[in-house]
Formats: C-alpha cells, sequence, structure tokens
C-alpha cells in the first residue's frame, strides 16, 4: 500500500501545481482497470480481493476525492468516470470487472446526488484495444467473451475520446448518468 500512498501524494502535489491560480473549469477524466478474467465461483483468495478491489475502486474514489478537494473553488467541475457495459451487463469470466465497473457507476451517480455543484458523468467509450482486451482475446476461460474479443470490435480511440469531450464541452448530459459510445441516450 505504500506505492498508493506515493500516489495519492503525487496527485496532490501536481495538483497543487495549480493551486492559486484561477479556473473556470476543471475536469477529471477518471479511467483505470485492470483485467479480473476468474470465475467468481473460484476465488478465495482474500488478499486477492482486497487488492483488485484497492486498485480499481478505492484509488478511484481517493483520486476523485483529491481532485474535489484542490479544485473546490472552480466554477465548474466535471468528473467523467470512464464506464462500461459491464458496468450494467453481467460477462461471464469478468464478474469482478464487472462488479468494480458498477461500484463505480454507482459511487458517481451518488456523487451526482451528494455534490449539485459537480457534474458528473459516466462515459462507456466501447470496445477498445488494449492490453487487457489482449489478454482477454486469448486467456479468458469463457469461450464467447474470447471470441469477442478475437473478431476485433474496436472502436476508435481518437473517435470515442472526442465524442466525450463533445459531449461534456457542451454539457449535452444529465448529471449522473451513463452514455455510451453506440449513442445509447437514456440515463442508466
Amino acid at each position: 500500500k505504500q506505492w498508493y500512498q506515493r500516489r495519492v501524494r503525487g496527485c496532490s502535489e501536481i495538483c497543487d501545481l495549480v493551486k492559486g491560480r484561477e479556473f473556470a473549469e476543471a475536469v477529471l477524466i477518471n479511467n483505470h482497470a485492470s483485467d479480473a478474467s476468474v470465475k467468481v465461483a473460484d476465488v478465495r483468495d482474500v488478499g486477492y480481493l482486497e487488492d483488485y478491489t484497492f486498485l480499481n475502486l478505492t484509488t478511484f474514489q481517493v483520486l476523485t476525492s483529491v481532485f474535489l478537494e484542490r479544485f473546490a473553488g472552480v466554477p465548474r467541475k466535471v468528473c467523467v468516470n470512464v464506464s462500461s457495459l459491464a458496468a450494467v451487463q453481467a460477462m461471464p469470466s469478468l464478474g469482478y470487472y464487472c462488479a468494480i465497473k458498477a461500484a463505480r457507476l454507482m459511487a458517481y451517480k451518488v456523487l451526482a446526488l451528494e455534490s449539485p455543484d459537480v457534474r458528473v458523468f459516466n462515459w462507456s467509450p466501447g470496445p477498445m484495444k488494449s492490453a487487457m482486451t489482449d489478454t482477454l482475446s486469448r486467456e479468458t476461460h469463457n469461450v464467447g467473451i474470447r471470441q469477442f474479443f478475437q473478431s476485433n470490435p474496436w472502436v476508435e480511440t481518437d473517435v470515442s475520446a472526442a465524442k466525450m469531450v463533445k459531449i461534456v464541452e457542451e454539457d449535452s448530459f444529465t448529471t449522473g448518468e451513463q452514455q455510451d459510445v453506440f449513442d445509447r441516450e437514456k440515463a442508466i
């Protein structure tokens, strides 16, 4: 956990670089996750679960909290959770990935209710080519998930990012909702 404390200090130090400056807007794009391609019924290792939750949920929350503290005086604050279809749809062999994505989605929905001065957006960017999806295409135990990622269903990163930026810039979302790159407009 020492590495984590160093990262929180690092985040605080980066935020301190802008302390005292005037900003009209501050945007946090919170995008981090790691693979957890395991069968839910097979996991008995408490240390694994603690580490996975710590990396993918605890650090997510602390980064959000540090950001909101450091930019408390900024008139427009936006927190974006890079979410996933996995936050709302169960996927075999990705149970803990789904659980953490769902927890982050709910945390940001609650943040939206608790902090009306913060714009909160959950963005599902679509399937993207990454080290994690490369691993899933080769190593996950579920054939359907493996075949999906082997079929090259990728959304271009720049296309998804541009759409998200446009939505945030235009403020064309209901705070707390989740939207995805495939124009699924209803809030989830």
